[in-house]
């Protein structure tokens, strides 16, 4: 890049028309400009932006949401709970829009299954649930784009 203070990432959420927060990351050579910037394009956009200070893996909302997840396969993989009763203990008790293994489905098992490989691979460590969603992603069972994931939904559209 000819002017690397002028790039940054700015992480929309899914479906991004609805979700309210955009995180803005600042790189280690993004100018102060470049962040303030974004910012204020994102309030123009009628969103709500949160400024990272630093690139990390997965940013700050994913991040926080890994540790939800993990914590939900752990509670599955014992057998403490169904995924539905987990998904609506989370919705209910949480007042989350969509329990982890909903979201999952809705974002798809199939990247799920890469991002739990990436972790695997960086830190020679099977993440929580990773056998149920490589048996799962094997399957196809990708969620609501195959028709079928933690929960069943027909024939995709």
């Amino acid at each position: 890049m000819t002017n690397p203070e002028r790039l940054a990432n700015i992480h929309y959420f899914s479906p991004a028309l609805v979700m309210k927060v955009v995180e803005v990351v600042k790189g280690e050579h993004t100018s102060e400009a470049t962040a303030e910037f974004l910012l204020k394009f994102a309030e123009r956009t009628g969103k709500v932006p949160i400024l990272l200070r630093k690139e990390i893996d997965g940013f700050i909302v994913n991040r926080i949401l890994r540790a939800i997840k993990d914590e939900a396969y752990n509670l599955l993989e014992q057998g403490i709970a169904s995924a539905e009763d987990i998904d609506r203990g989370v919705e209910l008790g949480l007042n989350h829009p969509m329990g982890p293994f909903r979201l999952t489905d809705f974002t798809g098992i199939d990247l799920n299954y890469m991002a739990n490989e990436r972790r695997l691979v960086e830190t020679g460590i099977k993440p929580p649930g990773y056998d149920i969603v490589k048996q799962k992603y094997d399957a196809h069972e990708w969620g609501r784009k195959t028709g079928k994931g933690f929960y069943d939904y027909g024939k995709p559209s």
